[in-house]
Parts: C-alpha cells; structure tokens; sequence
C-alpha cells in the first residue's frame, strides 16, 4: 500500500438549477435559437443525438422513463457555460471565506468535463472558465463524451501536480445542461438531470480527502447504447463496474474486508446494489445523495465528492471507494481515506 495516494480534494462545490420539473419521456426538450446546429445536416457529427428521424427506432423509444421524475432542470438562457462558471465560483468563494484570501493563485490547471454540448456553439467552456476567474495558467483542458471523464481529470489533475510541483493546484469542474435534440432518459439505466460540480485537487498529504490511483476498464467492442436496448446497456454496465473495483483492489493488494463505505452514483438502485454484490462489497456501508433523482453525467462523480465533504468525516482509517460507470462500457474507481491532519506518505 506504498504511494497509495495520489492528491487530496481540498473544496467542492455543486451548483444546480434552482427548480425541479417532471420529466417522463426520452429527449430533452428545451430548444433555443443557438442550439439550432445540433439538428443541422452539419451537425451529423453530433449522431446519434442530432438528426434522428420522428419517431425514433423502437428499442429506443423503449428507453423512456417508467414513471414521471422531478429533476433539475436549467432554464432557457441558463447554458452548461454558466453553471460551470457558478461552480468554480462558488467553490472559490467556500475557498476565500475558509482560508481569509485570494483562493485563485496557485491553480496552474484547469480541467473542465462534460458529455453533453453546450448550446452556444462558440463557447470554449474552459477558456471561459480561465478567463472570467482571471487566471493565467496555460494548462486548460476539456475531457468530452464519457461518464466517467471526472476520475479521468483527477488522474491527469495528479500526475501533473506529481510532475510539476509549481503548478500547485488543480481545478476540475464538470457541467450539464440537456437540450433538444439529446437524450436524458435510457430506461432504469440513467436517468440524466443538469447541474454543475467542481473540485480543487492539491498534492497528496494534505488534510482533506485523500484519492488515490483511479483504475479504468473500457470496453472497446461495446455498441453504442443507441445501437442496444436499456436491458442490453445494463448487463454491460453490471459487468464493468464490478470489474474495475476488483482490478483497483487488486492492483492495491486490499480484500473486500477492507473496505468501509461506497459512495454511489444516481444509478438505478437494483444496479448499484447488483455491482457492488459482484465486486464482493455487499457488506459496505453505502452513501447516496438522496435528494437527486438524476445523474449528472460528467459531473456526477464532482458532485459525489462534494458529498463526502459536506458529511460527517468518518474515522481516518477506514478506506472508501468511488466509482462510475458509463453506457458504453466505461468504468472507473478510485480510493478515498479522510485525512484531519497532514498525511504520512505510504500510509
């Protein structure tokens, strides 16, 4: 268990729309004049989500959602740009009022993540972050299209703090805002809502949360869950997951045994509770943001973080996991231990 840890989350942040709004169907629906390119025939790239044919294919019309939810939903002129910015902010303002300064020097990277796209075509959400936060790293990066993108971020967000020391600390922030014509609902497997969530990542040791080496299984042959069923993009999620909790167990030399708690995605809860049986961990104690019925996609695993922080820490010791699993095959774990003081490196 030598050089477990990796960096520790030092502040969160999470920004949702203020209102909720029942949702029971399969797109969103909100459109605007600047989202207008997604149903283009220049925005083929955007298939399968941009030009669909009315009414879509049968397996796919079956992934609309089984009974009414009351989701965050942004309203029209509020884009993912926006929220993004609200959380980095946000997060900076707990920062200021905690340590009585500036929370801004010292970031030297930026990472922004997100699965879907952001209505205004011309809006470079990471440059814009780096803009109205004013600063002046040249490290700025977007990492797209994977629910699992956020413990991408924390692992490129640490191997680069490991690497530069002067760089200092890392913004990560993941944001999303669903419009006409992508799709929210795929049957009991996802149900996706918009919000942003953000988090400062430092070297490891310091008081926080402590992460440590994110372990990510893909699945390269997988169709596109727009080429599949709802049932189909579930077996393949209740497959994946479970294998790389075991390959990051594995690669730690840790036992179920050892493990305390999970912190679970908004997934169906048949399904969580499924992969955590298969990776050995029906015995953990498990945390759930209770009042979100949606997943936030790229943002979900900011948002489980941010979580954690506003929880009674639990003792020192006891190792926790978090995980995220995508559709189409994707899956990521890391490790999380709170630390009050200033952490013995190897520990």
């Amino acid at each position: 268990m030598n050089d477990m840890w990796r960096c520790t989350m030092t502040g969160s942040s999470l920004c949702l729309p203020p209102s909720r709004t029942w949702f029971h169907g399969l797109r969103a629906q909100q459109r605007t004049a600047s989202s207008l390119y997604l149903t283009e025939p220049g925005g083929d790239f955007n298939l399968p989500f941009g030009r669909w044919g009315d009414p879509p294919l049968p397996h796919i019309e079956e992934m609309h959602t089984a009974a009414p939810a009351l989701l965050h939903m942004a309203e029209p002129g509020l884009t993912a740009s926006d929220l993004a910015l609200g959380a980095a902010r946000a997060l900076l303002a707990t920062l200021q009022a905690a340590g009585g300064r500036q929370a801004q020097p010292g970031i030297g990277v930026i990472i922004y993540c997100h699965a879907s796209a952001n209505e205004d075509v011309a809006d470079a959400i990471g440059g814009r972050l780096q803009y109205e936060l004013g600063l002046a790293t040249p490290l700025v990066f977007c990492i797209s299209q994977n629910l699992c993108s956020a413990l991408l971020a924390v692992r490129l967000a640490s191997a680069l703090l490991q690497e530069e020391p002067a760089l200092e600390r890392a913004l990560i922030v993941g944001a999303e805002k669903w419009i006409h014509p992508f799709v929210r609902s795929f049957g009991r497997a996802a149900l996706f809502e918009d919000g942003a969530a953000a988090v400062m990542i430092e070297p490891a040791g310091r008081p926080g949360w402590q992460l440590g080496e994110v372990h990510l299984v893909n699945a390269p042959n997988a169709p596109s869950p727009f080429d599949s069923t709802a049932p189909a993009v579930m077996v393949l999620m209740g497959e994946q997951a479970p294998r790389a909790i075991r390959g990051l167990m594995d690669a730690e030399s840790l036992t179920p045994a050892e493990i305390g708690f999970t912190v679970l995605p908004c997934l169906d809860p048949a399904l969580s509770l499924h992969i955590l049986r298969e990776a050995g961990l029906e015995h953990v104690r498990t945390i759930r943001d209770s009042a979100r019925r949606g997943h936030l996609a790229a943002a979900e695993a900011l948002a489980n973080l941010h979580l954690l922080a506003d929880r009674e820490a639990p003792h020192q010791a006891e190792l926790g996991l978090l995980w995220s699993v995508g559709l189409q095959g994707e899956a990521a774990c890391c490790l999380l231990r709170h630390s009050g003081t200033d952490a013995e490196d190897g520990s």
